[in-house]
């Protein structure tokens, strides 16, 4: 039996032991949570709670990947009924089985925000609207709030944007295709329109954990508190003073949403850090205490108080960042730390090339949050393309995408009879096609006719390739049947290395199938591209030894030996942006600096300038960030040998500053 006295904190063993009934458990920055957790689920498991009515919820595949390891390693079962995913795959697990009760097949594929903007952007054609008048991003964020119910209504219900959301949806239906927020709005609406449904799921799933609990939208605690409305047997662990998601739906106040639909909860509070120094803490107390809206709750360590936190002030972004990039691997060199150790964290990513270039100038390899994903590569984006029809023939937009690519005589006038006909026949693209080919009164004749009967007999050559479960095979035919090397070599005569560049990056897309075959035996196309859709970002060429260069948003969960915080200056930290739309958002922005200050173990490095140049190139002189005076000057230190030589007190200048130009 696990002793949970012996092998948590006070305070942990006993948020571990309470398994029946609500419980709310505040867990600070560094305090083990994941730990506490792991205990948790596993204490659950010995006292006779059945796999199959656990059901633990988290944000990031990693995260549940890292949960269900870690509880394997514990209880050495091999956990094969114990769920342990996030919200959207949970969610699409749920469509997979009763999707077809709110009208759609259950062949649905997963569109991500590329598929979402081709979608839109053919809707907004076909209705006749001007392409070139609409910001097809910012309409999908328009269209996400509505969906998801973040707004409730376009302002003119009889305009024109009401009637291209309105198509949009429909189009999405007649597709039979989801997207991300329907990975959670649809069960939802599945639960309110199927009682037994919920029913069902209540009963499988008796007992419930959410992570990262501050970070839930509305929808998403809507989404399991009607699961755990039967059995009230939920825990959710959160930190309000972790919450940078608003942008994004999250909203911290359901911590209070929790307290007032399960007023039996138990509470518990978990304040003791095992990551970070006294110093770095006592920061980190110092700053969030500023925010009033907030669980009150002091992080504290039986380790020691560590050393100072080192303040840099540089002339401008380019010193910043050379002496950043100096610093790091001077202190990997006489430390002994490998580059991985240090992460470089900023407020927005318009500050990442400056210091990306100065890291790599002095031989620093650094992995980039925020650069292009290897899914966003157009070689890659256009065989997903042919996959996904492969996968569901009524995939319009995945046709689009592909059916001149390479180039098949299938012009633009060809392309609209054939969507003409689909819709007036309520078919797909694919059927339209496959009839125009072989009709002998066809609208289309000639090189266009033969190129839609060659590609239909392709299609259905890779659809039997897909029957017969080979998958990463099917891949490799369908490059070389439509020449995709040919294509590369006629648009890019004198590229060779460009070429070379985009077919390798097939090549590692393919063995990141037959990995995938390999190590899900039985699995299907469907479910690896359903997967890639749901792992998000990856970037396929990380390493292990890099420096981690990234935003304060990326670096949530993370942890690094050495942290350097760059640009902390006001209009940046906090954003000027982030104030202009509403003020209140300052704590929202306190809550970030808190999080990017409380990922650092042994030593913080923060970093302003004098002068930074805009968007347009021009210098101009700034301010310390606001937030640094509200960290006290005694726990900082001046500026070491380790940068270039400055005969000023680097604190004093700070105070001169801000006393200087407040108001």
């Amino acid at each position: 039996m696990t002793d949970l006295e012996r092998e948590l904190n006070k305070e942990q063993a006993a948020a571990a032991a309470k398994i029946e009934g609500p419980s709310l458990i505040i867990a600070g920055a560094g305090s083990g949570k994941t730990r506490m957790i792991t205990y948790r689920i596993a204490h659950m498991l010995e006292e006779g709670i059945e796999e199959r009515s656990i059901l633990a919820l988290t944000f990031t595949n990693k995260a549940a990947k890292e949960m269900r390891e870690r509880i394997k390693d514990l209880t050495g079962l091999p956990l094969k009924g114990l769920t342990a995913t996030t919200f959207h795959s949970f969610g699409l697990g749920l469509l997979k089985q009763y999707i077809q009760y709110l009208g759609y097949k259950n062949n649905f594929t997963i569109y991500d925000t590329n598929d979402n903007t081709a979608l839109l952007k053919q809707v907004i054609t076909n209705l006749g609207f001007e392409l070139a008048e609409y910001n097809t991003y910012s309409l999908l964020s328009l269209f996400s709030d509505l969906k998801t119910g973040r707004k409730r209504e376009i302002a003119n219900k009889n305009g024109a944007l009401n009637e291209i959301y309105q198509e949009w949806l429909l189009s999405q239906k007649a597709y039979n295709v989801v997207d991300f927020d329907d990975l959670i709005v649809l069960p939802v609406r599945l639960f309110e329109q199927r009682p037994d449904v919920l029913e069902a799921v209540q009963d499988r799933f008796r007992y419930i954990m959410v992570d990262e609990f501050q970070d839930t939208s509305l929808l998403q605690y809507r989404f399991v508190a009607m699961i755990a409305e039967k059995y009230r047997n939920i825990c959710v662990v959160g930190d309000d003073d972790q919450s940078i998601y608003s942008w994004r739906g999250a909203d911290y106040q359901n911590i209070q949403s929790f307290e007032r639909d399960f007023p039996e909860r138990a509470e518990f509070k978990l304040e003791r850090n095992y990551r970070s120094t006294g110093t770095i803490l006592e920061a980190a107390n110092r700053l969030i205490v500023h925010n009033k809206e907030r669980k009150d709750k002091k992080l504290w360590t039986e380790d020691g108080k560590g050393s100072q936190i080192h303040l840099m002030m540089s002339d401008d972004e380019e010193e910043e960042a050379w002496r950043i990039a100096e610093g790091i691997k001077k202190r990997a060199r006489e430390e002994g730390l490998s580059y991985s150790d240090f992460g470089v964290l900023v407020r927005t990513n318009s500050l990442l090339g400056t210091l990306e270039n100065a890291l790599l100038e002095n031989g620093l390899q650094c992995a980039v949050s925020g650069g292009q994903s290897f899914f966003d590569r157009k070689e890659v984006r256009d065989l997903i393309c042919y996959l996904k029809l492969i996968v569901n023939s009524d995939d319009d937009v995945s046709l689009l995408r592909i059916i001149n690519t390479p180039r098949r005589s299938i012009g633009r006038v060809s392309v609209e009879k054939l969507r003409e006909f689909a819709d007036r026949k309520k078919i797909s693209l694919v059927d339209a096609m496959t009839q125009f080919a072989y009709a002998a009164d066809s609208p289309v004749k000639g090189k266009a006719q033969e190129s839609m009967k060659t590609f239909t007999k392709q299609l259905e050559g890779w659809q039997s390739m897909m029957k017969d479960g080979q998958m990463s095979a099917l891949l490799v035919n369908v490059i070389n049947e439509i020449g995709y090397q040919e294509m590369l070599e006629e648009e890019n005569p004198d590229k060779p290395k460009l070429i070379d560049f985009k077919m390798r990056s097939l090549e590692f897309l393919s063995s990141r199938i037959r990995r995938f075959e390999q190590g899900n035996p039985g699995s299907s196309l469907r479910d690896y591209l359903n997967l890639m859709s749901l792992d998000g970002k990856e970037n396929a060429d990380a390493q292990s030894d890099k420096v981690n260069l990234m935003t304060m948003h990326a670096s949530k969960g993370l942890e690094f030996n050495t942290v350097y915080l760059a640009g902390v200056e006001d209009n940046i930290v906090p954003s000027s942006r982030a104030l202009e739309e509403d003020p209140k958002n300052i704590d929202e922005e306190r809550r970030l600096f808190y999080v990017a200050i409380t990922r650092a173990r042994k030593e913080l490095n923060i970093s302003y300038c004098e002068h930074r140049k805009d968007r347009m190139g021009q210098s101009h002189q700034v301010l310390p960030s606001r937030f640094l005076e509200e960290i006290p000057t005694g726990l900082f230190s001046q500026e070491d040998d380790s940068t270039p030589d400055n005969d000023e007190d680097r604190i004093g200048m700070l105070e001169e500053l801000i006393a200087k130009y407040s108001h």
